[in-house]
This record gives structure tokens, C-alpha cells and sequence, in this order.
């Protein structure tokens, strides 16, 4: 059976690939018309994203998700890794790590194979923050799942697989 992670996972893969699919120009994948449904409005031109917020910026990757990465690297992970495990850039990569730093969740060492490389490794309490989130995030999923059956969340599951494209 899925657990919730898996699910959870799963769900945040394919919202992706719907959005990277809808971000296509649409008169450039064959068999598409402009406006898929009719009457349909169109999304506006793209450009800057509004704030999320009043006067507030994108969100970009989140201190709690940066914590729970690294957390699953008790040796430490080097810093250009976290930023391709993240998926942002290596500046705003490098902004959240010193804040991480700054606050005392975690230290950075120079790796000592390869000395241009920066290692990042949690702090105790960082250890234990990334533990606490992990432990929140787990309860929010066994909520927002336990609406489910079993059986209902592997249907989920295989649908999802299905438009995808994955075999079941």
C-alpha cells in the first residue's frame, strides 16, 4: 500500500508536469488549438508573478524544506548538490544557508576533498527543528489523507501514475 509521503510525493510531481506542460506555448505542440477549451480566457502574457503577498516577494524555497534535505545527509551535503536537490539557484541557495547559519542550524565546513566546495551539516538543533518539521509535515498528511481509504489512495495513485505516462 502508498504511504502518505509516497502519495503526497506523487501529487507534488504532477502538479509540476502540469504546469510545465501548460507553460508551453500552445501553437507550438502539434494538434493543440491556441485556447484548448472554447470560451476559455486566456492566461495573461507572461512576465514579472505579482507579490504573494501584500508587499511581499515570492517565496522561494522554504528555511523548514532546506532543513529537511540536509537532514537526510547526516555526513553533511555539499552545497551545490542542495541547490540541485532544491531546484533553485546557487545564490538563493547560498541566502538561505546563511540565514540557516545565522540562526544556529547549521555550520559550514570546506570539503576537505575538493576545497572550493563548501559541506553543509545541521547543528543539533537543526537536527532537532528538521525533526519537528518532519513530524508536523507527517501529521498534516495522515489528516489530509486519512479522508482517504486505502484502496482510495491507491486509486489515486495509479491514476496519477496513469497521466503521467508511468506504468503502473
Amino acid at each position: 500500500m502508498i504511504s502518505n509521503i509516497e502519495l503526497f510525493r506523487k501529487m507534488m510531481k504532477f502538479s509540476k508536469e502540469m504546469k510545465m506542460t501548460a507553460l508551453r506555448p500552445m501553437g507550438k505542440i502539434p494538434g493543440l488549438l491556441p485556447h484548448p477549451i472554447p470560451g476559455m480566457i486566456p492566461p495573461p502574457p507572461f512576465g514579472p508573478r505579482p507579490p504573494h503577498g501584500p508587499g511581499r516577494k515570492s517565496p522561494g524555497m522554504s528555511r523548514e524544506h532546506m532543513l529537511g534535505i540536509i537532514s537526510e545527509y547526516p555526513d553533511g551535503i555539499r552545497q551545490k548538490e542542495l541547490a540541485e536537490r532544491a531546484g533553485i539557484n546557487a545564490s538563493s541557495t547560498s541566502e538561505v544557508v546563511t540565514k540557516l547559519e545565522d540562526d544556529g542550524y547549521l555550520v559550514r565546513t570546506i570539503d576537505p576533498s575538493d576545497k572550493r566546495a563548501t559541506v553543509l551539516k545541521l547543528t543539533e538543533m537543526g537536527l532537532v527543528r528538521a525533526e519537528e518539521i518532519k513530524s508536523e509535515h507527517e501529521s498534516f498528511l495522515d489528516e489530509y489523507f486519512g479522508r482517504l481509504t486505502d484502496e482510495e489512495k491507491q486509486t489515486l495513485s495509479d491514476l496519477l501514475d496513469k497521466l503521467m505516462g508511468e506504468p503502473a
